[in-house]
């Protein structure tokens, strides 16, 4: 047992004495970097700096270590520009054979991350806080240094498409091919964005002025858009002195310069003045008649004809056909009653109409009762006349009458255009279309500004009148000037109402009128009250008035109201505040509905009278009033203007009123739903004769472009839309846009042709931009409503189709219209959709498109 034991004992020792002897080893390691040998790589075995690898990235070397034991080599590389993970592996040596070393091979690849450092500074000074894209994805900002660090681990072959850009300062884009560790110096300067508005006031509406000529220094750089808009960005170095300068002929001045710094961000306006006044916009709403017992259609055809031949005449007057100005005041909401007593300023009918003309003619026998009241955009009554014509030739008499005392009534406004020996004026208004005379007096009106230039109101500065009226301007002298005022080329004059004799009496009688039939008799406002043929006031809510009159004087009167039976009598007013009592006998129609589907709602100016069927109807006054009908279910409501001017207006049988399906509204809230094919299913049904066809066809040519990619069937539809005579010649100006729509539609489909058949994308995209450019021609009439996208729509597609034509056909006159098309888009990129998402997405593409199209130039 002992000699076993021993034996043991002896074995171990051998074996601890031949594992703690040191034995050779060979050990060999081949390093790599991005596929190249891997120089100067550090090599450590067992905590120990061995040595380096060579040119070949190679490592060899004969070392003695202690079988059985563990041995760790690690290998550490730096080179500029790269992150590289150290590489490391351990083994455990082996007993070599006798007289003889094992050999021991690694291949080494190290894993690194490439990286560049962006620099970005202004005038040399580092610029923090700068945003750093690499291709379309954002990956950092500069630090306090101005400095971003990109990490990369492939670089595309043709480099790293670089944007950098900070609010306030000018975009730095371009395609780079970098080395690792290289520092990219970056200059941004201030952004200089120079934003122009030219504008001019009408009457109280403040319009952009389209096509002013913008120059800078001595090269024009563009024009004004249909708001009056442009932007000029600059793009060398900030801090330039240049001359601004506006070019509007037809205007005052027709040249207006200023002396700027191309530097930062700027809105300049300036107002102009047009040389000759803007006519006066003016719609005829209609005579309506005040006769129950007979047709008087033709001589209310005729009044209004002699009434429009003689106003539109005068080159002061533009006519708004009547069909156009009822449908623009039903869009705007606004009826007869809002009319004729707030006005429609502040509303989109202003765009359209400064002054509505609307009359009553009652007939008694081969008598006409004629009255005539004219409004202007505030509401404001302006002429109240009224007229007796025994003959119907009296009428061009009569009409001749009228439109001298529109003339004589309305507040013209002028502009001075020139001056001589600082005390004679010349203003735009002279005596062939605005009767100006001798004698005549305008307020001078002053315009206050704001620091950039804007006009935000007029102080009356003084009074001019004129000594001199020529045919086409007049030449005034001071009456009054406020202290501290100057008279200045530009200066706004409006003529100065007359004044009524009457209304300078010392005493007056109070004028209480009431009408209806009795019992049903109440206070009656509106009435019009002419004292000797002169219009002297009209009954207030109470259905009173205080009227100016001399005591002991007899005065013949007349009081009307269209929709009653007109009183004319003779009154003496003996004692200060006497009151005279009126009642006028109402002229009522019997209005009898049926619809079809029955029980609709019926509201006659607003006001709900019942609902259908109302057979035995309901009273309605005389005269033009906006009837609607409120259809139920999947129906469409029903809105127009009607005369009533008969006993009895009946709309059953025949005539009843027969309900749209309201397609639209369906169709709009399948889509709220995300039902497409149930919405494509409404918009379908809508036919031709259909009130909303064009709007529902195009929701459906929007439909099938944008969520069914069908778009052929998108063309048919925007085509259908525009080939409407109304759409074509842009009479119904909100579909303008439908070319841009039609435009993206061919675009579209030529960019899916452009791999299969080369020609007939060719075809596709060169009407594309076909329809683009009339669409871009037309930007002022884009509905206000998602303007901003309608405009960024034209241009974008505008560029992308040039672009695409260009990869299709390699002319070279198109890739310069490509790169002028990519110009204005940036240029025009409207600021509020800088921050949405699907617009900055199509900015990043529209970069990249951009960098190419340069890169070929």
């Amino acid at each position: 047992m002992f000699k076993k034991a021993l034996k043991l004992t002896i074995i171990l020792s051998l074996s601890m004495m031949l594992f703690s002897c040191a034995k050779k080893l060979e050990l060999e390691v081949t390093a790599t970097l991005d596929g190249k040998p891997a120089t100067e790589a550090k090599v450590v075995v067992d905590k120990m700096e061995e040595g380096v690898t060579d040119e070949n990235g190679q490592f060899a070397k004969i070392m003695k270590k202690k079988p059985g034991r563990e041995i760790q080599i690690s290998l550490i590389k730096e080179a500029p520009g790269y992150r590289i993970e150290p590489w490391q592996e351990s083994f455990i040596m082996k007993i070599p054979p006798k007289d003889g070393m094992d050999k021991y091979t690694f291949q080494v690849d190290f894993k690194a991350t490439k990286y560049i450092t962006l620099a970005v500074t202004e005038k040399g000074a580092p610029l923090e806080e700068a945003s750093v894209k690499i291709g379309s994805k954002k990956v950092g900002t500069t630090d306090e240094k101005g400095e971003f660090v990109y990490d990369y681990t492939t670089l595309p072959q043709n480099g790293f498409r670089i944007s950098v850009t900070k609010k306030g300062y000018s975009l730095w884009l371009k395609t780079k091919k970098v080395t690792p560790g290289q520092r990219l110096d970056i200059p941004l300067s201030k952004e200089t964005v120079i934003s122009i508005a030219a504008l001019t006031d009408e009457y109280g509406l403040e319009k952009g002025i389209s096509d002013v000529t913008v120059s800078i220094g001595k090269k024009k750089v563009g024009k004004t858009n249909a708001k009056g808009l442009y932007t000029y960005v600059y793009k060398g170095e900030p801090g330039k002195k240049v001359i601004l300068s506006l070019t509007a002929p037809g205007y005052i001045p027709t040249r207006w310069q200023k002396t700027i710094v191309l530097e930062g961000r700027q809105d300049i306006q300036r107002f102009f003045y047009p040389d000759k006044p803007k006519p006066i916009r003016v719609g005829i709403y209609g005579y309506a008649s005040n006769t129950p017992d007979e047709d008087i259609t033709d001589q209310l055809l005729r009044i209004e004809e002699a009434v429009s031949n003689n106003l539109f005449s005068y080159l002061s007057f533009q006519e708004v056909p009547a069909e156009k100005l009822r449908e623009k005041m039903k869009k705007a909401k606004i009826d007869t009653k809002r009319m004729t007593s707030e006005g429609w300023q502040g509303t989109s009918l202003i765009k359209t109409v400064d002054m509505i003309i609307l009359g009553s003619v009652a007939q008694d026998g081969e008598e006409m009762t004629i009255e005539t009241k004219v409004y202007t955009s505030g509401g404001k009554l302006i002429l109240s006349q009224i007229n007796t014509a025994e003959k119907d030739r009296d009428i061009k008499k009569i009409a001749k009458k009228i439109v001298r005392n529109v003339l004589d009534r309305f507040p013209f406004e002028g502009t001075v255009i020139s001056t001589e020996d600082d005390r004679y004026y010349a203003i735009n208004l002279g005596r062939n279309d605005y009767k100006i005379g001798s004698g005549m007096e305008f307020d001078l009106m002053s315009p206050v500004t704001d620091k950039s230039g804007r006009i935000k109101d007029y102080r009356n500065a003084g009074t001019l009148m004129i000594t001199n009226p020529d045919p086409t301007q007049s030449w005034a002298e001071v009456s009054r000037l406020t202290k501290g005022e100057q008279i200045a080329i530009g200066d706004k004059v409006i003529r100065r109402l007359y004044k009524e004799e009457e209304m300078k009496a010392d005493h007056s009688f109070i004028l209480s009128a009431k009408g209806g039939l009795p019992p049903d008799v109440t206070s009656l406002q509106g009435v019009n009250i002419y004292l000797e043929d002169r219009w002297v006031g009209t009954t207030d809510s109470n259905g009173n008035a205080s009227i100016p009159v001399r005591l002991g004087r007899s005065y013949d009167i007349v009081l009307y109201r269209h929709g009653y039976q007109r009183i004319s009598n003779e009154i003496r007013i003996d004692r200060d505040k006497d009151v005279k009592e009126f009642t006028l006998e109402v002229n009522n129609a019997i209005f009898k509905v049926e619809s079809q589907p029955s029980y609709a709602e019926i509201l006659i100016d607003q006001e709900k009278i019942g609902k259908t069927p109302m057979l035995q109807g309901k009273p309605v006054n005389f005269g033009f009033h906006t009837v609607k009908l409120l259809a139920s279910g999947e129906y469409r409501d029903w809105e127009e203007v009607m005369e009533f001017n008969e006993k009895v207006v009946d709309r059953t049988g025949n005539n009843k009123f027969v309900f749209f399906k309201d397609y639209l509204r369906l169709g709009e809230g399948a889509e709220k739903e995300k039902d497409i094919d149930a919405a494509i299913q409404s918009y379908s049904k809508a036919e031709r004769e259909h009130p909303d066809y064009s709007i529902i066809r195009c929701n459906l040519g929007r439909l099938y472009m944008d969520e069914r990619e069908d778009y052929d069937s998108a063309i048919r539809e925007f085509e259908n839309v525009l080939t409407l005579p109304e759409n074509q010649q842009l009479i119904y100006k909100q579909f303008a846009v439908t070319y841009t729509n039609l435009g993206h539609a061919y675009y579209e489909k030529g960019d899916s042709l452009i791999r299969t058949d080369r020609e007939a994308a060719a075809q596709s995209l060169a009407k594309a931009i076909q329809n683009l450019q009339v669409a871009k021609q037309n930007t002022r009439f884009f509905p206000n409503q998602h303007y901003d996208e309608a405009i960024h729509d034209t241009y974008y597609y505008l560029a992308i189709a040039y672009n695409k034509l260009y990869q299709v056909t390699r002319k070279i006159s198109i890739l310069e219209n490509a790169d002028l098309a990519w110009r204005e888009y940036f240029d025009f990129f409207p600021q509020s959709l800088e921050e949405k998402s699907p617009f900055a997405k199509m900015r990043e593409s529209a970069e990249s498109y951009w960098t190419q199209i340069q890169d070929l130039i």
